[in-house]
């Protein structure tokens, strides 16, 4: 791609002139217009209307960037920022990383232009957080727990979400419990984390044989449990998913095998998306306050943003709550 720099260097002139000729100020004789001009046709070059927009767009713009947008989850979550940063006058620009890795996230972020930004991406090294700290973005992440100058984080207390989910399905008699899990996140190992320490907390079992991996998709969990039923080993009790998605793919696949949800297999969820009352069985799950997330990170940010420059962050933990529907059951 060609860029300002070649033209520069193809018309033997400073970036800055470049800069004039192409955004028409007129401090610049005709004969270096022209030379500019005639290298910017010759190099087929075509100015960065994206880059120029974001530039002169910075202040007020908040930048939420996140893995992907596919899912009910980073639905809720985008709308809930949007809206917020909507009624507050700030305007919002979304970037999706997807597989990225660690430094052009980084590089993501800081070309952006953005005033500050809300970050959802366990991609992102500790060594590239510090590098955007020392250049002063105010940042608020939601995936994992920092504070500073200039920096905060609002989080779903994952650990009270997974203990509520784990001591009721022991409570209704489950002894052999399984766990799907999404993908590698702060979310998941603290989910995960959580399921391990209440069955150790009971003396329970930790089978690996019943871990599966379902990336947070539907489409992935049913396959695995598809899979773990062609082993014909024993049931689990409860199936325990890190997600409603992952939930409802373990669902169809047990209905499919003729396996009855929740008479001979109980499924929590967690998230409470908006379709978990319809299933059939309705979910029960684990209610994620992603719009409160949504609502709390714009507020955040655009706080750290109007403050002096530093400004302390904060570190704000929101509690899940269980949602008792049909998709468990008492173990007969």
């Amino acid at each position: 791609m060609v860029t300002i720099k070649d033209v520069a260097r193809e018309s033997g002139v400073a970036i800055s002139t470049v800069s004039n000729v192409l955004n028409h100020v007129d401090v610049v004789s005709e004969e270096t217009k022209r030379k500019v001009l005639e290298a910017a046709h010759k190099l087929n070059y075509v100015p960065n209307m994206n880059a120029k927009f974001l530039k002169t767009n910075k202040k007020n713009t908040v930048g939420l960037f996140l893995p992907s947008i596919q899912g009910d989850f980073y639905k809720m979550l985008m709308q809930a920022v949007h809206l917020r940063c909507k009624l507050q006058g700030y305007l919002l620009n979304i970037y999706v990383s997807n597989e990225n890795t660690s430094e052009e996230i980084y590089s993501m972020i800081i070309s952006s232009g953005v005033e500050g930004a809300i970050v959802l991406n366990e991609g992102l090294s500790d060594q590239f957080i510090e590098r955007i700290r020392l250049t002063g973005l105010p940042v608020v992440f939601i995936d994992r727990e920092i504070e500073g100058k200039g920096i905060s984080s609002v989080i779903i207390d994952n650990t009270v979400g997974a203990a509520l989910a784990m001591e009721y399905l022991i409570k209704q008699g489950h002894r052999r419990i399984g766990y799907i899990h999404g993908i590698h996140n702060y979310d998941d190992e603290a989910r995960f984390g959580t399921y391990v320490n209440v069955l150790n907390k009971y003396s329970l079992p930790v089978d690996e044989a019943i871990i599966l991996r379902g990336y947070f998709e539907e489409a992935v969990a049913y396959s695995e449990m598809r899979v773990l039923l062609l082993k014909k080993i024993p049931l689990p009790d409860a199936v325990f998913c890190a997600n409603d998605e992952m939930a409802w793919g373990c669902i169809r696949a047990l209905t499919e095998a003729g396996i009855r949800v929740p008479e001979a297999v109980s499924v929590m969820g967690f998230d409470d998306n908006t379709l978990a009352a319809y299933y059939k069985p309705a979910l029960t799950t684990v209610h994620s306050p992603v719009t409160e997330l949504g609502n709390i990170s714009a507020e955040e940010i655009i706080r750290l943003m109007k403050g002096h420059e530093g400004i302390k962050g904060t570190i704000h933990r929101l509690n899940p709550e269980l949602i008792l529907r049909e998709s468990c059951a008492i173990k007969l």
